[in-house]
């Protein structure tokens, strides 16, 4: 095997400050701009040359929650709720249940206006059609057993464009509870409150040596769901990223590194949008200049993007929106190591996809385990992750930029997302009605 510099327990010891220490980190909190700093602090110890991309967002925080079953008399189901998707206020509102498998458009129908909707199934592009019918309540049953409801944001622009409605998720032993006690009508209360607050991105950079012109992103977010500490989704993607700046700096680079900590991923990717929002702009702007060369979006060859880490049991994963050549070269590495990668071709709903929207090859870097489950729930703790899987992921990424960044005489990839691939970006966005990159 090549020689590689990266170091799975060092990499630890950040994954554990930022899940541990720090904890939940959720955008716009004071937890997520300790988390940056450290990030920052880092950054600069390494010598990067640093800075803080800010931006806004609109935060929100859960007052006060309650699902109670009213006929028959069962008393409270423990809850979750979204804090971005609308509230009940104080007293609440009272319903009839309706359960349906699907919240997609063809299940739909008048059989749940004005009643509190249980599924097991909720789907954003149906918003249109299912707040015609201004249901109450929509509560969303877990789809396996043995796990606690996740904590999601929700997004402001579902409310904004298609009306406010309380979202609580519970788990999927209360859903079968309340199916078998046939329950008729519920109390549901959900206080919100919400407050424009500041996320950032944190950016520190290596310059190259012979082709600084040409630029390279690492990145992985950091920032974290409410109240979840989130040790592999991202603290472990993170703490990779944190170590191969130091790996870089130490082996130097032909080529530009830029290694990036995402903010207020989970809040719909919105650190990575902002940030291809910005190069996107100046990209128009040097070009109405009549700039020479090429603007720094088009020097831009390639990002790599590392969510969801850390879990010892499980495999690697690598999802590509770029050149074939970019998928075989992954295929073929980890054929020459030894080292297994499901590799595929298609999104992953994650950073590297804002930045493929914008044109950039991106390879997005997972770990695939049983714990995922526990993504965006309370259990996403260090308690399934090692060193040893940041160690895997860490060596193979180190070589992959070795070889094809800080030492290849010609960038080997061209800079192309086929049009199979930017259709599909397209409806990723589309079907998830989320923020829009530009």
């Amino acid at each position: 095997m090549n020689e590689t510099l990266f170091d799975g327990e060092e990499a630890f010891k950040h994954l554990k400050m930022l899940a541990e220490e720090i904890g939940a980190r959720p955008s716009g909190s004071e937890a997520e701009r300790k988390a940056a700093k450290y990030i920052q602090k880092y950054f600069e110890k390494l010598g990067l040359d640093v800075q803080i991309q800010e931006f806004e967002v609109t935060a929100g925080k859960v007052k006060s929650k309650l699902l109670e079953v009213l006929k028959p008399n069962l008393g409270e189901i423990p809850c979750e709720a979204m804090p971005l998707t609308g509230g009940t206020g104080v007293e609440g509102v009272e319903g009839e249940i309706v359960y349906v498998e699907s919240t997609d458009e063809e299940y739909l129908d008048s059989k749940i206006a004005g009643k509190i909707i249980l599924t097991p199934r909720f789907t954003r592009k149906s918003m249109n059609i299912l707040m015609k019918y201004k249901p109450l309540a929509i509560i969303c049953i877990e789809n396996y057993p043995k796990i606690y409801p996740k904590h999601l944001w929700g997004m402001p622009e579902h409310r904004e464009k298609y009306g406010s409605i309380p979202i609580l998720r519970i788990t999927f032993e209360d859903g079968l509870k309340l199916l078998d006690s046939k329950v008729e009508k519920l109390r549901v209360i959900v206080e919100t409150e919400e407050e424009k607050a500041k996320s950032q991105n944190v950016i520190g950079e290596l310059k190259g040596t012979s082709r600084d012109d040409e630029i390279v992103i690492i990145g992985g977010h950091y920032d974290t769901v409410p109240n979840v500490s989130g040790a592999g989704d991202n603290a472990g993607g993170t703490s990779i990223v944190m170590e191969l700046a130091k790996v870089f700096v130490e082996k130097g680079s032909r080529r530009t590194m830029r290694f990036i900590a995402w903010g207020a991923e989970e809040m719909g990717l919105r650190g990575s949008i902002f940030y291809a929002k910005k190069l996107k702009e100046k990209a128009e702007e040097f070009k109405k200049s009549g700039g020479d060369g090429k603007s720094e979006l088009e020097r831009v060859k390639l990002a790599l993007n590392l969510d969801v880490h850390g879990a010892m049991i499980g495999s690697n994963s690598a999802a590509i929106l770029g050149p074939p050549e970019l998928t075989a070269a992954v295929k073929l590495l980890s054929k020459e190591l030894g080292i297994l990668y499901n590799v595929r071709e298609g999104v992953y709903s994650s950073d590297g996809t804002s930045l493929s929207s914008i044109g950039i090859p991106s390879v997005s870097f997972s770990r695939s385990s049983g714990s995922n489950i526990f993504m965006h729930s309370i259990e996403d703790s260090m308690r399934w992750l090692r060193p040893q899987a940041l160690q895997i992921q860490g060596e193979f990424i180190e070589i992959f930029l070795t070889r094809y960044v800080a030492e290849a005489a010609a960038f080997p990839f061209e800079r192309k997302i086929p049009d199979k691939l930017r259709k599909e970006i397209e409806n990723y966005f589309k079907n998830r009605l989320m923020l829009k990159p530009p």
